[in-house]
Formats: C-alpha cells, sequence, structure tokens
C-alpha cells in the first residue's frame, strides 16, 4: 500500500446520495451527505481535521475520508494546489515537475533513478511480469532489450521515454489509452478498470457535478465547462522505495465552490493507481475541504482481505493526515 498519497484531492465520492438541487450544497449539507453529525461539523468548521469512515468499492481498494478547515479562499487554495503545493510539502518528494504544455523528453529531464541509482537500474533491467515494478510487457522487453550492462544513464533514458510514451497515451485515448501491468501467467491488471470503477462509485459526483464525472470517464472527449487541468511526475519515497507516478488534476468550478481531481493513472511500484475527487467550499472562516481517497493495491487481496483493507485504511488516512495538516500550514490565509 502506498505510503502516502500524491494527490492533492477533496471529495464527493462514494457517498449517500441527496436530493437533486438547483445550487450546489452548502458545506454542512454536503458534510452531512457524507454521515458528518451536526456535532462533527461544528469541530470541523471549528479547526479540527475529522475522519469518516467508507466502504472500499472493491477487494483491491483503500479508502480514506476526512473534512477540515483551510483558512484561505478556495480560490487562492486552488492555486496552490495547482502548482504543486502538496509535492513541496511532502518530505517524501525527491522531485517532481508540472508539464505545462505537450509533452516532450525535456518535460522529464530532471527525473533520476535517485536516491540509489545502481539498485533502480537493476530492478529494471531485471523486470518480469508479476515483479516489484508495475510495467507492460512491452516495457519490459524495451528495458531487457537495452542488455545486462546497461549503464545509468541510458536506463534513467528509458524511464523517462516509457513516462513520456504513456502520457501521450493518456491524453489521446484517456482510461483507454493506459497500458495494462503484466503479471505472472500471462495475466494483468488494468489501472484503467480500477480507475473506472472509483469514478463510477461517486454518487455525489455524479449528482452535484455530473460534467465532471462524464470528464473523468470519457476524458479527452468529454471537457467539463470551465475547467481547468494540470499535468505531472512525481518522483518519491513509499515505504522507503522509491517509486514514479504521473497525475491528472482536474479543477472544475461550482459557483465560489470547486471540485478538485488527482488521478494518478500511473504508479511504478507499491500499488496500482489512486484517484481523489473531492470539494473545497466557502465558508466564513475561509474553506471547508472534503476529502476523499480511493486507492488500488493488490497486497490486500486474499485471506483477510476484508481485515487488511480496514487496517490499511486507517494507515493511509493516517498518513495523509499528517501530511494535510502540513498543507494547511502552508497555505496563505485569507486576507494575509
Amino acid at each position: 500500500m502506498p505510503a502516502r498519497s500524491m494527490a492533492w484531492s477533496i471529495a464527493l465520492a462514494c457517498l449517500a446520495a441527496l436530493p437533486a438541487a438547483a445550487a450546489p450544497p452548502s458545506a454542512a449539507e454536503l458534510l452531512g451527505a457524507a454521515g458528518y453529525s451536526p456535532a462533527e461539523i461544528a469541530r470541523v468548521e471549528s479547526g479540527e481535521l475529522v475522519e469518516k469512515a467508507l466502504p472500499s468499492g472493491s477487494e483491491r481498494e483503500l479508502v480514506a475520508a476526512f473534512a477540515f478547515l483551510v483558512a484561505s479562499t478556495p480560490d487562492a487554495l486552488l492555486s496552490e494546489v495547482r502548482t504543486g503545493l502538496v509535492d513541496r510539502v511532502d518530505p517524501n518528494t525527491v522531485a517532481f515537475a508540472m508539464i505545462p504544455g505537450p509533452p516532450t523528453l525535456a518535460d522529464f529531464a530532471k527525473l533520476t533513478l535517485a536516491p540509489d541509482p545502481p539498485k533502480q537500474v537493476r530492478a529494471y533491467l531485471a523486470a518480469r511480469p508479476g515483479g516489484d515494478l508495475n510495467l507492460s510487457s512491452e516495457e519490459i522487453a524495451a528495458f531487457t532489450a537495452l542488455g545486462a550492462d546497461a549503464q545509468v544513464p541510458a536506463v534513467e533514458q528509458a524511464v523517462r521515454g516509457a513516462l513520456l510514451a504513456r502520457l501521450e497515451a493518456y491524453q489521446a485515448k484517456g482510461l483507454a489509452g493506459i497500458a495494462p501491468y503484466a503479471l505472472a501467467g500471462g495475466e494483468q491488471r488494468s489501472p484503467a478498470d480500477e480507475l473506472r470503477s472509483a469514478t463510477r462509485a461517486g454518487t455525489l459526483l455524479a449528482k452535484y457535478a455530473p460534467a465532471a464525472q462524464r470528464m473523468l470517464l470519457d476524458y479527452p472527449g468529454s471537457r467539463a465547462p470551465g475547467s481547468l487541468e494540470t499535468f505531472r511526475w512525481t518522483r518519491y519515497l513509499a515505504h522507503g522505495e522509491p517509486t514514479v507516478s504521473l497525475t491528472h488534476g482536474l479543477f472544475v468550478p461550482d459557483g465560489d465552490a470547486w471540485v478538485v481531481v488527482q488521478r494518478q493513472f500511473y504508479v511504478s511500484t507499491g500499488y496500482n493507481s489512486e484517484q481523489a475527487v473531492g470539494a473545497l467550499m466557502p465558508v466564513e472562516k475561509g474553506t471547508v475541504v472534503f476529502y476523499v481517497n480511493r486507492t488500488s493495491t493488490d497486497q490486500v487481496l486474499g485471506f483477510g482481505g476484508s481485515a487488511k483493507r480496514s487496517i490499511g485504511s486507517k494507515l493511509l488516512a493516517s498518513q495523509l493526515q499528517a501530511l494535510y495538516e502540513k498543507v494547511r500550514k502552508a497555505v496563505p490565509k485569507a486576507g494575509g
């Protein structure tokens, strides 16, 4: 399971349905729909970070959900998030880069196999289906073709090329462009299927932000009105293991509120994919953020899977809460 979530994600996902309404819900209404009691809502609005348990949507899914208050406007908070705030405050981040236009290899120039290049070179050159690295059959063949004596620069360039190809395929075809991970015995794991399932689980997303949900399912064929998007790669340590991810950020306005999505459509090791969908709701003291994170991992399969998911979800929530406490402190206060 991941040691940290990359995503800034804040959410309307997997909640009990509300009656349809012409206007977006207030923060209190949204939290109430998520199962928060009036006392818990008051705790959120007073500045506490309050967790809420939500069920997993599949046998591989970990879920973390909580709400908190940021003393800043939704627009100001959004500006920070769009420029990589979460990666900047996370001590596990090794390097990251936003990709502002059509991607090229130059966008990945800062990506290296640090902090242990020789170990990472050996891992890529020895990659196999079902191994520790999430790679397609074609990617495994490409690394094997480098030869056992390939040096760090050649392997780093091959990693950059593989990431560029994945990003281009996703931008061109969306979920249909995500190459599956090769597993042992000729089996495959599809990040696209995991992300599609996570998106369809968002009942309130469908109710209050259907354009955002359609964009997530149909991207790039559907565009939510007024939406903004970002792409980035991130190199970080997950349980001490060097990991690289590709993330699509989607930001959809809804009156004075924002729906925010962070979708990790490629993760090199440790877990399969991640999607967090959320809401930034303006209140008198700033912005209430309601956050739901859904992470797909094979590490909760097998005997005792239900218990593993429960424990894993609690661990994920704890890690995310620590990260987002740092986010709150890093965001400029409204009027400050």
